[in-house]
């Protein structure tokens, strides 16, 4: 039994702190000139909320066993450093400007709490309903109005209205950022008591609980270290809000309005966004690093650099939030009950990777607050000349490790397609064993997601460009998927099926090319790369090698089917494995064209078809009582064109024989009729 509820990950708990920190380091240095010192409290509080959170009653149930040693050890680590915080720091306690800066940093720990609960009561409501816009403008604005009087009554007029000002914006662009909409509506399981299945040895669970983990850490010490950089200079800081603000917000609804143009489209692959944020990330990282090592710093460079950083950051968690979105449903895949709350222990691994990410970037904090201690740059060069590489080190391994974990994520687009056409199905109370055991088998085995095949083909499709004609001729069918035929053209027609296509497929492919790399190079070399000319030998062998590494790196990652020529004992795996695409709604892709015709097509393009490949046409019959719907086609590689005929029909009942003259004949009719080649073209 499933309920649908509407359930969110905390990616606002995650960058939404961002402009506490900053105003925080603000306060810091207006006040006790020491803006680090300022930071790290805010740090060690928010430390606090989110362990206290843990150690909850409803919360610590939900964290796998070898977890809660692990919050033992962070929750002592963090009363120290908040002993040495408030004990040991250099700071004239006797001086109201510390109280008033601890005062500060109360509220803006209290503005995050009040933005988390209104975020709570909409996710209870699943609307933000005019009562808790309400209720959360009088608690924004009781906040604001305590912050004015610490500030304006403690400080004065002159220097207490920019920091309230600050303040406000600050807490707004806090409200605003948690009350995003998400649309997060998912099928997860309804508590029944039973037992759910140990989710964490399952690869796909696994390999996403180590990119959140990672994502969390980093933004945690991109934060700590970078606008960091920023707490030498009273003037930075207030534009540093501003960027936050607008480098949180806007790419938040950016991500939003992407995640759902790509769901209309039809394409849900959020590694992608994953990816791009993570790169964004690092090429902020090194561009900061590279121009401080310079000896050089800008305002201009400074705060790009930090747009780019937190761009990248907001984009990756918003692809993380689409991938933790569509979990349950893969591991329901697996026909095993995941746990009943679920979302319960998703949250508490969530806070646990907070945790993790707050004390180590406090760690690195309270190092460089208590070495330097007040003797901190005072100036843009200063500050170049201190900088050290190895500060961003840290920043670097992790954003490095969640970009690695990330690439090796299985579940991308080809599988959430799958998956889609599972769920409706399943929910039509349909079956189809072969399509979840091709979805069961990427979550729980080892799979990677073809991206050097997706990068190639993005490349070949604006290098290589192709005219569909008559593709409004296929019609596709989940219950009977269609079987292409294409001429092979020497390589022409592999490729350009296999980036052009405007369906999925899969493409039966001679066996060699997807496990021999050697005999792959050998055979490439003595039938293509031998012929040609003004090119030396080594030359020609280095390429066979690299189109052989290719070759079989590309097959198996389009899950090309293995065509076993030579065995008919082995043939028959073959026409195992495309029933099972079949029944699982795969369209196939054949190269029928006789062996002994070899020299034909590549003068002409096309070859006279064996009929062989009917067999399978026969075998699904057999096996589904469903008739194999066939569609020829021609690549015309002069042209540039690709070209969709007129679908057949496997007529078992006509007899097998008399099927494959049929079937065969016309299909060379049509390929000759759209290469524009007489039908005697073909005798020999």
């Amino acid at each position: 039994m499933t309920d649908r509820v509407n359930k969110k990950i905390p990616l606002t708990a995650v960058m939404g702190h961002l402009y506490g920190y900053i105003y925080c380091m603000l306060v810091s240095n207006m006040l006790v000139d020491m803006p680090l010192f300022g930071g790290a409290l805010y740090l060690c509080g928010r430390a606090v909320a989110v362990s206290v959170s843990i150690f909850g009653k409803k919360n610590r149930q939900y964290l796998p066993s070898y977890s809660r040693g692990w919050v033992i050890l962070l929750m002592v680590v963090l009363l120290g450093i908040s002993g040495l915080l408030t004990g040991l720091y250099p700071a004239d306690f006797e001086s109201d400007r510390v109280w008033i800066m601890f005062g500060m940093v109360v509220l803006c720990l209290c503005a995050d709490d009040v933005a988390l609960r209104m975020r709570r009561l909409t996710e209870s409501s699943r609307r933000l309903t005019g009562r808790t816009m309400g209720f959360s403008i009088l608690m924004q604005s009781l906040l604001i109005g305590a912050a004015a009087l610490v500030l304006i009554v403690n400080l004065g007029w002159k220097d207490g209205w920019p920091l309230t000002a600050a303040f406000a914006l600050m807490a707004v662009g806090k409200a605003f950022f948690f009350q995003l909409p998400y649309d997060m509506q998912r099928i997860v399981p309804e508590s029944s008591g039973k037992a759910g299945t140990d989710i964490h040895g399952i690869r796909a669970y696994h390999s996403m609980e180590w990119v959140s983990l990672l994502l969390v850490m980093a933004v945690e010490l991109t934060i700590a270290v970078l606008y960091a950089l920023l707490a030498t200079n009273l003037d930075w800081l207030f534009p540093a809000i501003v960027v936050a603000v607008l480098c949180t917000l806007l790419p938040a609804m950016a991500g939003y309005l992407l995640l759902r143009r790509m769901e209309r489209s039809g394409r849900k692959d959020p590694t992608w966004l994953l990816l791009i944020g993570l790169i964004l990330w690092l090429g902020g990282i090194f561009l900061c690093s590279h121009m401080l090592q310079g000896g050089q710093l800008s305002y201009t460079r400074v705060y790009a650099y930090l747009a780019v950083c937190t761009v990248g950051g907001t984009l990756s968690l918003t692809g993380l939030r689409r991938i933790e979105e569509v979990m349950p449903d893969a591991l329901n895949v697996t026909g095993n009950p995941i746990p009943p709350d679920y979302w319960k222990m998703r949250y508490a691994n969530w806070e646990l990777a907070r945790l993790l990410g707050d004390v180590l970037a406090l760690i690195a904090l309270c190092i460089i607050c208590f070495i330097s201690g007040k003797d901190l740059p005072q100036n843009a060069e200063d500050l170049a000349a201190r900088f050290r590489p190895v500060m961003m080190i840290p920043v670097s391994l992790v954003l490095i490790g969640a970009l690695i974990c990330a690439i090796r994520f299985p579940l991308g687009s080809r599988f959430l397609a799958r998956l889609k056409k599972f769920l409706k199905l399943q929910e039509a109370g349909e079956e189809n064993p072969a399509l979840q055991r091709q979805l069961e088998h990427v979550v729980k085995e080892k799979y990677r997601q073809p991206y050097l095949t997706r990068i190639l083909i993005f490349i070949l499709r604006r290098l290589y460009k192709h005219t569909l004609i008559n593709a409004d001729r296929i019609v596709t069918d989940d219950r009977n998927p269609l079987v292409f035929l294409c001429n092979h053209g020497e390589i022409n027609g592999p490729i350009v099926c296999n980036f052009m296509m405007p369906v999925p497929i899969r493409t039966w492919t001679i066996s060699m090319m997807m496990y021999d790399r050697k005999e792959v190079s050998a055979y490439l070399y003595e039938n293509t790369f031998s012929k040609i000319t003004g090119i030396p030998v080594f030359l020609r062998k280095a390429l066979a090698n690299l189109v052989a590494w290719l070759s079989v790196c590309v097959m198996n990652q389009l899950e090309a089917i293995p065509v076993y020529r030579d065995s008919p004992l082995k043939l028959r795996e073959t026409i195992r494995i495309s029933i099972d695409a079949l029944e699982a709604g795969d369209n196939l892709l054949i190269f029928p064209e006789a062996q002994e015709e070899n020299v034909k097509y590549k003068l002409q393009g096309i070859g006279k078809i064996s009929p062989g490949f009917l067999m399978l046409a026969e075998a699904y019959w057999k096996k589904t009582h469903k008739k194999m719907r066939i569609m020829p086609m021609y690549a015309d590689q002069k042209k540039r064109t690709l070209s969709f005929g007129h679908m057949l029909q496997y007529e078992p009942e006509n007899g097998f024989r008399e099927e494959q003259e049929r079937i065969v004949a016309e299909a060379e009719r049509q390929i000759l009729e759209m290469a524009g080649i007489p039908a005697e073209g073909a005798q020999p």
